[in-house]
């Protein structure tokens, strides 16, 4: 049938650990980026001062976000993959008791 998609259970759990790994990785270099830029801090004075102090924070907020976004949708794939494993395990079992039952 057009337009569906196939997936199985392993590929969406795979999928989640390559997104937890992804994570993990990009958070790492916007760790070292943000240790680079830290020592700055000490050069700006005044409203300069002000100014890169604000954008710190927001830097460090969307880097909050985008980790937190990132472990959503690997949490996401992880929980849909083990969902979809216990919803196909329901079904062999229910075409076992039928078959069983039929004779």
């Amino acid at each position: 049938m057009a337009g569906q998609y196939e997936v199985t259970p392993e590929e969406m759990q795979a999928g989640a650990k390559q997104v937890f790994q992804v994570n993990e990785e990009v958070q790492g270099e916007l760790s070292k980026l943000r240790n680079q830029l830290a020592p700055l801090a000490g050069a700006w004075k005044g409203s300069a001062s002000v100014s890169f102090q604000n954008l710190m924070q927001r830097w460090d907020q969307n880097a909050q976000t985008l980790n937190e976004a990132l472990r959503g949708i690997a949490e996401q794939l992880e929980g849909s993959g083990t969902a979809y494993q216990a919803e196909e395990e329901v079904q062999q079992q229910s075409m076992s008791r039928i078959t069983s039952e039929l004779g």
